[in-house]
């Protein structure tokens, strides 16, 4: 009788499997046919301007020149968009494309019929040229367009201006005040396809692992690598390389370890790293996320490469950071050189292993975490910190290592009976690590101000431990970044050309004590919906993809609930601890704001400039368990009704940032 149970309780648990799985899969078909399908009919758009500003008139007999950096290997399709067009349906307009040695590459001529100038796209009049098959060309090479207009001497054509391209047009020898506005397109997106199913494939799968892992009742520390390791990798592909803010600085720092211990060549024309494979995008405007961004990340993925000369490009400034921020990527870059992998796969494969150590250290976390372990599972799998985790920004190793020092105090707090030597060796190391990246985080270790001097043996040796804890912190702080902290203070650093503006730097407030309150009293009032929104991941990549309210919503109610108490639970925070945990997380707080207030706002403003939620992840599982009270209780089983939600969410997310790029 038993047996038959079990038998049919396990067909029981297959069932649930197979029924959410097909309607993921349903969703993901109705998502493919209302909006995939219809775009990978469009044709892919790789150079796009945007119409601003005033026009350009070409008259009959005039040329008009215009230098476009193409974004690919190919195109089919040049648009010029045009306001007016005064002359004759036998008046022609032709084109000329030629490379940087000056040979023509392509020519066409367009008589300017009544069907030809009423030709439109997004509401704009374009002159369209095609090429009778594909023109291949050389990706992120300078070409130049050439225009000329045959017909009466009175003939003029009035093309937009754009602000988009970086060379100004030039009529006849003349520069112009702005650029021509300028498409440049490419044949069917039909890759979009592949790149959706792929997508698909990968989020079916992933659920289905995160579904068996439930039903078997599996630690919430497996079930979150086994979640973070998939959406790991999908976030990994629906944010391409440098659609996380900043990500080409940290790459191509990480990028220069790889080639001091490798030996190579590192940076030359002030301090620029440079970079041996070409297909990297070394362009910064890269970080826009597309279609095309998609399929070209795609078919680097797949092996892909672009024609180039094989020389090396410069891929940026390299950042004054302690090389131990981007250990993992390097490591990851390290190995894909020595594999011979191209640009994109040697980047990936740095993300890759930014992926692995981020879920490794924060599993070790949940594992150690002595209870409220579902605060840690969905503060690290938000959104945000799924973006950062994926990615080459130092944010990763900050947040991983202030999750695990949270749940290491807390262990050594509620749970082991005695500190050992081994203890606070782990924890000065991970300060030693965290402190020199971003300082600000060391106020963790005042977490071990609430752990009884009984644990410690007497008063003595606990406040001997703190000593070595600080100095771990202010050591290795002091050697790597002291110079940056002075500028920082004295000012020198904001007023610098980045900026273009003097910012308030230390010493300004040495003599204005008394305007610091209101500063950050007026930041608050006004930015903290903003923190909470952007913390969580309300705006990923550049801040220009919005995820859904509801969304972010559901997550901040995970977030809350994570920390209720299970049923059996006997670990209490007293109100005490509470007082401190509140006091460390609010001089956090104020330290964040106050670094960006010196260096990042400018004299005047009384609204702090430059703060985003994600400076706050690492410190999140310290607020919410504020929350944790003994009136709350909840069954063990409402953790997996958590990292279900959770996974569904995540879903959520991916599936609301392929609806706003893949139109793009």
């Amino acid at each position: 009788m038993e047996k038959k149970l079990n038998k049919a309780e396990g067909y029981r648990k297959l069932l649930k499997i197979v029924v959410t799985l097909l309607v993921l899969i349903g969703l993901l078909g109705m998502m493919y046919s209302d909006e995939v399908k219809p775009i990978a009919e469009q044709r892919m758009q790789y150079v796009k301007s945007e119409v601003k500003g005033k026009l350009l008139e070409l008259k009959s007999g005039e040329i008009l020149s215009q230098k476009v950096e193409m974004q690919s290997d190919s195109f089919e399709t040049i648009q010029i968009m045009y306001q007016n067009f005064q002359g004759q349906e036998t008046d022609v307009l032709t084109l000329e494309i030629e490379n940087t040695e000056g040979e023509i590459i392509g020519q066409w001529e367009l008589q300017l019929t009544n069907e030809v100038i009423d030709h439109q796209t997004e509401g704009i009049k374009v002159l369209q040229f095609n090429a009778d098959e594909t023109i291949h060309i050389k990706d992120r090479e300078v070409y130049t367009l050439n225009l000329e207009l045959s017909g009466f001497p009175e003939d003029r054509l009035y093309f937009y201006g754009t602000e988009s391209l970086h060379d100004k047009a030039n009529i006849n020898g003349s520069e112009n005040e702005q650029a021509l506005a300028v498409n440049v397109l490419g044949g069917k997106a039909g890759g979009v396809r592949y790149f959706f199913f792929g997508i698909a494939v990968l989020t079916v799968f992933g659920m289905g692992i995160i579904l068996v892992l439930l039903l078997r009742r599996e630690s919430v520390e497996k079930i979150f690598v086994g979640s973070a390791l998939v959406f790991g990798v999908i976030y990994m592909l629906v944010i391409p390389p440098y659609a996380v803010p900043d990500e080409q600085a940290h790459f191509v720092t990480a990028y220069n370890n790889s080639s001091e211990i490798l030996g190579k060549e590192t940076v030359k024309d002030g301090n620029q790293a440079v970079l041996q494979e070409r297909e990297i995008l070394s362009d910064p405007s890269g970080h826009y996320l597309t279609k095309e961004r998609y399929i070209e990340s795609m078919n680097g993925l797949l092996g892909k490469t672009y024609n180039h000369s094989g020389e090396s490009v410069l891929g940026g400034k390299v950042l004054d950071m302690p090389k131990i921020s981007y250990a993992p990527q390097t490591l990851g870059i390290t190995v894909a050189r020595l594999l011979h992998f191209n640009g994109i796969q040697l980047f990936y494969m740095g993300r890759m292993f930014a992926l692995i150590t981020y879920v490794v250290i924060t599993y070790w976390a949940i594992k150690i975490m002595p209870f409220a372990k579902m605060v840690l599972f969905v503060t690290a799998l938000l959104p945000m910190s799924m973006q950062q985790a994926m990615s080459y920004s130092y944010d990763m190793l900050v947040n991983a290592i202030a999750f695990f020092m949270i749940a290491y105090f807390f262990h050594l707090i509620y749970k082991k009976e005695r500190v050992e030597n081994k203890d606070i060796l782990i924890i000065s190391v991970c300060t030693a690590i965290i402190a020199p990246i971003k300082v600000v985080y060391i106020v963790i270790i005042g977490l071990g101000i609430l752990i009884p001097y009984q644990k410690f043996g007497t008063k003595v040796k606990k406040w001997t431990c703190a000593f070595i804890l600080g100095l771990a912190g202010v050591i290795p702080t002091v050697i790597t970044r002291i110079v940056s902290m002075a500028d920082m203070i004295g000012g020198s650093q904001g007023n610098s050309e980045l900026l273009g503006y003097e910012v308030y730097g230390g010493v300004y407030f040495l003599k204005h004590l008394g305007e610091l309150p209101k500063i950050f009293i007026e930041t608050a009032g006004e930015m903290t919906s903003y923190y909470v929104n952007t913390m969580i991941g309300k705006q990923l990549g550049w801040l220009e993809i919005e995820i859904p309210y509801l969304v972010i919503a559901g997550f901040l109610v995970l977030l809350l609930i994570s920390a209720a108490r299970k049923r059996g639970e006997k670990e209490m925070i007293n109100m005490g601890s509470k007082v401190w945990i509140g006091i460390l997380s609010g001089l956090c707080y104020i330290l964040i704001c106050f670094v960006l207030l010196i260096s990042w706002t400018e004299v005047g403003e009384q609204v702090i400039a430059g703060v985003q939620g994600r400076y706050f992840l690492p410190v999140v599982p310290m607020i919410i368990l504020l929350f944790r009270t003994k009136y709350i209780v909840v069954d063990e089983k409402f953790d997996r009704v958590i990292m279900m939600s959770t996974a569904i969410l995540e879903i959520a997310t991916v599936l609301s940032v392929l609806h706003i790029v893949l139109p793009r």
